[in-house]
């Protein structure tokens, strides 16, 4: 039995999902299971990312599966496609582009060190083509028409010949659409109108090489239209990593984009659904009406973690990991602090987090004004993405969350696993699964921002309630230990007949 868990692609500042993918993976291993990624978008960053995640060998990217380039470790290589690309053309040649008549006709770009693009223009200036290079080879072109508009991409096999084509049509605002995929695959071309298909088409082929395949669905929006129209009869589970609904109420609107689950549950195209909490798989088999709804922690702690003494975190040092996006309102968070600072005058916020989104883009200069104009910047900071938290975890007195809906709070429980006490608001869902109330932190009705103020002000006048917490903190994360998550998934798999 081989099991695959589907993405968009893997980055090197790793989403939470793409985190618990690399885990599971570790944890499948561990007792003699093959478990592997598939990525379904390219990814110019495989190598490094892989590297991060200690995912190497387990990725599957869809290009990369038809294309079966033969990537170069050694930038050396590019020295020499460089020289080829630019020195063979005959043009003068200056800093890695080439003139002809004094007009660019060949411009090159670099990406993290190594070659990336070389792009060709005519003789009045129009891009016609530009070459992507991967790792010390040519993995794609994209070809364009005098206005600059995509009419075609071309991805290479290691011998240089097409092997994937993506046609494009013109669209309004001069945006082009895609409008042909053809596939070039055990010697016969192949169409396909959309993305779906031609995801579906290699998910098929996955399992065709592998009978006793699963397949589960971390991204809904890259997956479940494909799963609809396999043709292989496979078990295929959705893994939901944020609130079903709109609002995070199990009465609310569910997303548009898990509309169709309840059909294909009934249809087979769907089998089963995996939830991080309780509650939230209780949920999903009632909006869905399934018996195939499962609670399996999206992550678990890590082994012999370093028990830090309260004394040795810093006095009065608040942080809160989060995206910079509006559903976690983080203003609430800005306006307690600000208020307390006049009382705790040693008090400091940091917010670690990493713009994914256009909603995030829009949030976070709102935020960075809030604090400007409130006089906070001096004690307000915005820390970026941290890829290792640890320290930071182990030197805070709270981690705060105040988000409307949560799938699972990753960031709690690290910050638990870490003896670092919270505080957050009780919504659906996690919050209320991770902290013990009034044991290892602080649970606040959802929302309440008066609450929310009372409670820290309470915890930051007794400093010997947060060490009380924070003690207790590293008992209450180990219900998420190795073991008890590898238990859970060998459950699920023995109710689902998934056992080899």
């Amino acid at each position: 039995m081989a099991h695959y868990f589907i993405t968009s692609e893997e980055d090197p500042n790793a989403s939470a999902i793409e985190i618990a993918q690399a885990q599971r993976i570790k944890l499948f291993n561990n007792f003699g299971q093959e478990a592997q990624i598939i990525e379904v978008r390219y990814n110019f960053w495989h190598s490094y990312a892989q590297k991060i995640l200690g995912t190497e060998g387990k990725v599957i990217n869809l290009y990369q599966y038809f294309q079966s380039l033969e990537f170069k470790e050694d930038p050396a290589i590019d020295r020499v496609l460089i020289n080829q690309i630019l020195q063979n053309s005959g043009y003068e040649v200056k800093n890695s582009v080439a003139y002809r008549n004094g007009k660019v006709r060949i411009k090159i770009e670099m990406r993290t060190n190594r070659l990336y693009t070389a792009s060709y223009y005519d003789q009045y200036g129009f891009l016609d083509r530009k070459d992507y290079y991967d790792d010390g080879c040519l993995s794609y072109t994209e070809f364009f028409e005098d206005r600059e508009r995509l009419v075609l991409r071309e991805y290479y096999n290691n011998e240089g010949h097409p092997v994937i084509l993506f046609h494009f049509r013109g669209g309004q605002g001069n945006r082009p659409i895609l409008s042909l995929i053809q596939l070039y695959y055990r010697d016969v071309w192949r169409d396909f109108d959309n993305l779906y298909e031609f995801r579906a088409y290699f998910f098929d082929e996955i399992c065709r090489n592998d009978l006793h395949s699963v397949l589960y669905a971390d991204r809904s929006n890259y997956t479940l239209d494909s799963f609809k129209i396999m043709e292989e009869s496979v078990p295929r589970y959705m893994i939901f990593h944020s609130a079903i609904t709109i609002d995070g109420q199990r009465n609310g609107q569910v997303f548009p984009m898990y509309q169709g689950i309840k059909k294909m549950l009934q249809d087979g195209s769907l089998t089963g659904l995996i939830s991080s909490t309780n509650a939230e798989a209780d949920d999903a088999a009632n909006i869905f009406d399934t018996d195939h709804s499962y609670a399996i922690p999206v992550t678990y702690t890590k082994p012999n973690i370093k028990q830090v003494p309260f004394a040795v975190r810093t006095p009065y040092n608040l942080i809160a990991v989060a995206r910079l996006d509006e559903v976690k309102r983080l203003d609430h968070i800005i306006r307690a602090v600000v208020t307390l600072h006049r009382k705790f005058p040693q008090l400091r916020l940091t917010f670690y987090g990493l713009l994914r989104s256009s909603a995030d883009e829009e949030t976070e200069p709102k935020l960075r004004q809030m604090v400007t104009q409130l006089d906070a910047d001096q004690y307000i900071f915005f820390g970026g993405f941290v890829h290792d938290l640890t320290d930071i975890y182990d030197h805070a007195w709270l981690e705060i969350l105040t988000s409307k809906y949560e799938g699972f709070a990753m960031a709690l429980l690290e910050a638990q696993e870490h003896g670092c006490p919270a505080v957050a608001y009780n919504i659906n869902y996690g919050p209320n699964e991770i902290i013990s109330d009034n044991y290892s932190g602080k649970l606040v009705p959802a929302g309440d921002e008066t609450h929310l103020l009372n409670t820290l002000d309470s915890l930051l006048s007794n400093p010997n309630i947060l060490e009380n917490y924070s003690y207790n903190a590293y008992k209450t994360a180990q219900r998420y230990s190795f073991k008890n998550v590898s238990i859970a998934w060998q459950g699920f798999q023995q109710r689902e007949g998934l056992l080899a």
